[in-house]
Parts: C-alpha cells; sequence; structure tokens
C-alpha cells in the first residue's frame, strides 16, 4: 500500500450560530495513527482547519499516488461536503478505493451508501482494528468484520470499545499546531464509551455499551510529549465520560488524578463526564489534578422524562455536587435538554429554575435545545410506541409533543426568537467567520455576550408567562443591535499566531 489519503470534510451547515472553535479530529487522527504504525503513509487534508493543500492532494489522486481515501462523516454538519468531496475523488480515479467512518457513518451506513455511490464501504465503530486488516489485504476489504457496503446481507451488530487497550497506538500530530495557534487547547484521548446507555444518545450505539480506558502511565507520556513539543500547559480530554460507569472505572480514576498531580508545574485540564459518576470525595483531588472545567449533561429533572432517557439524577443531588464543584474552583458546563415530547410546563419552569440558580453554567443557546431522536437510537422505538413519532429522515425522527401547552409555547418561543435575536446571532456568527476567514482570531465580547444571554431569558421567560416583551428588553435589543454593527465594523488586530 502506497499512501492513504484522510479528509475532515467541512461543517457547511451548522445548527447553532455558536463561535467557531478549532478542534482536532481526534476519530481521524487514529485512524492516520494505526496506518502510520503500520508503516503506511498518510496525508491529511482538514478543510475544517484548512490544513493541507487541497489542489495539489487532488492532483496526486489524479495521478493514482494514493492507494485508499477516506472521508470522515462524524455529524450531518459535514454530511454534503462529505459527499461531494467523494464524488470528486472518484471522478479523478474511478479506480481509488474511498471509505468513510464516524458517528454519523456509523448510525447511517445505508443511507450513506444508498446516497452516494463513489464511496465503497462504510467503516462502523473504531477505525483502528479496520486499519490493520485493510493494509494486509486491500482487495478483500468485504471480508473485514465492522465494514458494510453494498449488497451485504449479513449485518452485524456495532463492535463495542476495546483497542484501547493496545497503548502504543498514538494519534498523528500534524493538526495540533493549527489547533493552538487558534488558542484551543490540543486533544488527548483517555477513555471511549460512555456505559450510561442514555436512550437519546448515540454514544452506546456507536460503542456498545462498554467503557475503555488506556493504561494511565501511556496517557500521561502522551500529554507529557505534548508539552515537550508544542509548550502547551492545557489539555481538552475530549472523552464522553472521564469518570466512567463501574467499579472499575472508579479504580482507574483514582489512579488517573494521581498521575495528572505530577505535572509542574500543574496542567489545567478540560473534560466531559456524567454527574452521577463523578465521586463527591474525589472533587478535591480532581482540582488539584488541574481539571478547571467539566462539561456535564443533566437534560432534564422531569421524572417521566428521566425515565424514557434512562437516567435518573434527582435535583438536591446534582446541586450537591455543582455546589461542591463551583465551590472547589472548578467551572461547570451544563448541558440540557429544555424541550422533548413527554415535558410539561412545570418541568419547563423546574428546569429553568435550576439553571438561573447557576447562570454561569450554561450558554444561551441552551434555552432552545430540543431533543434529536438520531436514527437507530432507543428512544425512537419510545416515541413510536407513545405515538408522538412523525416523519423519519436522515437527521434522525421527527416527533411532536404529548402537551398541546408545551406545544404551543414552544411555537411562541420560536417566533420570538426568529423574529427578534436570530438574526442577530447570525450576524455576529458571519463576523467571526470573516476575521477567521481573513487570518485573525476572532475576539469575544463579554459585552454581547452578556447582553445576548439577558435577552434570551427575558424572551423565555416571558413568552412561558404570556408576557409581551417589556421595554427593558426592547432596550436591550437596541443595545445589542448597535454592539453587533459595530463589532463588524472593527478593525481586527489580532492574527492567528504563524509557527
Amino acid at each position: 500500500m502506497k499512501k492513504v489519503l484522510l479528509i475532515n470534510p467541512a461543517e457547511s451547515t451548522p445548527g447553532w450560530p455558536t463561535t467557531p472553535r478549532a478542534v482536532e479530529p481526534m476519530g481521524l487522527l487514529y485512524v492516520a495513527g494505526a496506518f502510520q504504525e503500520i508503516g503506511v503513509e498518510t496525508t491529511l487534508l482538514d478543510l475544517q482547519l484548512g490544513f493541507g493543500d487541497q489542489e495539489e492532494i487532488y492532483r496526486g489522486i489524479a495521478r493514482s499516488e494514493y492507494s485508499a481515501a477516506g472521508i470522515a462523516l462524524a455529524s450531518q454538519a459535514c454530511v454534503w461536503d462529505a459527499l461531494k468531496i467523494a464524488q470528486d475523488l472518484k471522478n479523478l480515479n474511478p479506480d481509488l478505493p474511498i471509505f468513510s467512518g464516524g458517528v454519523f457513518a456509523s448510525l447511517n451506513p445505508e443511507w450513506v451508501l444508498d446516497t452516494t455511490p463513489a464511496i465503497d464501504f462504510v467503516v462502523i465503530g473504531e477505525g483502528e482494528p479496520f486499519v490493520t486488516e485493510f493494509v494486509l489485504d486491500p482487495g478483500n476489504w468485504k471480508q473485514i468484520p465492522n465494514v458494510r457496503y453494498r449488497g451485504q446481507l449479513l449485518h452485524q451488530g456495532n463492535l463495542p470499545a476495546t483497542t484501547l487497550s493496545r497503548p502504543h497506538i498514538r494519534p498523528d500530530r500534524s493538526l495540533t499546531f493549527e489547533v493552538i495557534k487558534r488558542g484551543e487547547a490540543p486533544s488527548v484521548v483517555a477513555t471511549r464509551g460512555c456505559g450510561g446507555g442514555c436512550t437519546f444518545c448515540c454514544i452506546s450505539h456507536y460503542y456498545g455499551s462498554s467503557w475503555q480506558s488506556r493504561e494511565v502511565g501511556e496517557v500521561h507520556q502522551e500529554i507529557e510529549d505534548l508539552v515537550r513539543n508544542f509548550g502547551v500547559r492545557r489539555i481538552h480530554l475530549v472523552d464522553d465520560n472521564l469518570f466512567g460507569h463501574s467499579r472499575g472505572a472508579k479504580e482507574w480514576v483514582r489512579s488517573f488524578i494521581t498521575a495528572m498531580k505530577n505535572f509542574d508545574p500543574p496542567l489545567r485540564f478540560k473534560t466531559t463526564c456524567r454527574l452521577d459518576d463523578l465521586d463527591e470525595h474525589l472533587i478535591p483531588d480532581i482540582k488539584r489534578a488541574g481539571f478547571d472545567l467539566l462539561k456535564i449533561g443533566i437534560e432534564t429533572f422531569s421524572r417521566k422524562t428521566q425515565k424514557v432517557y434512562h437516567k435518573g439524577m434527582l435535583r438536591y443531588k446534582a446541586e450537591a455536587k455543582l455546589d461542591a464543584l463551583l465551590k472547589t474552583g472548578i467551572n461547570v458546563s451544563l448541558g440540557f435538554i429544555m424541550f422533548d415530547p413527554y415535558c410539561s410546563l412545570r418541568d419547563i419552569e423546574e428546569n429553568l429554575e435550576f439553571l438561573l440558580n447557576y447562570p454561569d453554567c450554561w450558554g444561551r443557546h441552551l434555552l432552545r435545545s430540543k431533543l434529536v431522536a438520531y436514527q437507530n437510537t432507543p428512544i425512537i422505538a419510545s416515541l413510536q410506541k407513545d405515538g408522538l413519532a412523525l416523519e423519519s429522515g436522515i437527521l434522525g425522527v421527527s416527533w411532536r409533543f404529548q402537551d398541546q401547552k408545551v406545544a404551543d409555547f414552544h411555537r411562541r418561543f420560536e417566533a420570538m426568537l426568529r423574529g427578534r435575536i436570530l438574526p442577530l446571532e447570525w450576524e455576529y456568527f458571519h463576523h467571526q467567520r470573516s476575521l477567521l476567514r481573513q487570518g485573525f482570531d476572532p475576539p469575544r465580547s463579554a459585552e454581547i455576550d452578556a447582553l445576548f444571554k439577558n435577552c434570551w431569558i427575558d424572551i423565555f421567560t416571558g413568552t412561558l408567562k404570556h408576557q409581551r416583551p417589556s421595554s427593558s428588553l426592547e432596550n436591550r435589543l437596541l443595545d445589542l443591535t448597535s454592539l453587533v454593527e459595530e463589532y463588524g465594523q472593527s478593525t481586527p488586530s489580532i492574527p492567528i499566531a504563524e509557527n
């Protein structure tokens, strides 16, 4: 095998007008590392980060310099760009084997294959096991267990995460500097899977119900190498649930935290976890280890919805853990699903009351968050059983509210957002995107962000109470309009650093 092209397509259809973030596509980079470990040269083209010479790479495709090409399909935001790229590659070289992988491709392999004749097969779940067998026998990819292809009769289940027991595989680090120069932290994967089994989540469908951890010493060494090679002091642990969901996980977490405390001077970490898997007694040690931000999904306190979600965090327990984290100095970013098929107005009021008690722990767009019923996730069966499922499409199953009062509130809230504030949100977003394209790091405006959030809260609470827009909201919207216009007219002064 000569060399392999691996592509991370751009996200052309963002669902939210949020500030563009620079993030390493770790799934793709682990696949690159697996190829490199076996001695196969890889070329990376990251169209999200603007990394790689696309024209030169395409000329190489036409000259048959590549033995295969892989395209990451991690989310629906990049679907259409990915499918176009696949067709472009096949037009340049009809004999080039093209495969796709990632969460979206793994959840929707039949759709990917039916929609894009240029993609020859889809790799389900983790890519590293596929790489080993593919390199050994490139022409026999139909026999690889986690490959799906057209005309396949037997559809095997998803493979659980197991390859992290092989600590010698490292991700490709070609994109790390690109991320650092844009002000973001490099990513490290310490665990895979979650183990929680939430019915709306695609993680358990993607990995199986397992949670797998790497050897602590190997993770420590990888972080040490990042510190030495790139001079970083911040690390993003891009785990789905760092603290695990089993007794063995607790032992690993204690060992991991102890190891992270050994860095001198201390590093700073951010990661994601389930709140019910967080051992409250470990919080002081977690802080001493350098963790300063935890992203935590609570979703709802509605008992009815929690039962459907297979979640069960009681509010008083959640508040106790959050209070302990904040008292220790660990920041929290909460995840909530404000609108779901089963919620009542009382549920929404309780969730809002909780969020307002922790105003610095969530972003304004959370107030608009609505359940996404991804294809093949267990919650779809519940929606169908309860007569709430509507149309099925590639982005999931649409649904209706069980409570008509909630449906009416949601309709009014969306109308207010679309008419009064979302145009300003998108204008702000496009100003930031424009700065990035010009080679500047878009500055954040604390004043604009605070005004946006206050307007969102005013609109949400006012609509919930059937109130007309207040004079204070109107004044804030006028101030916000002026500030966003000034932001767009300001001259950028912070160029993205060059190597």
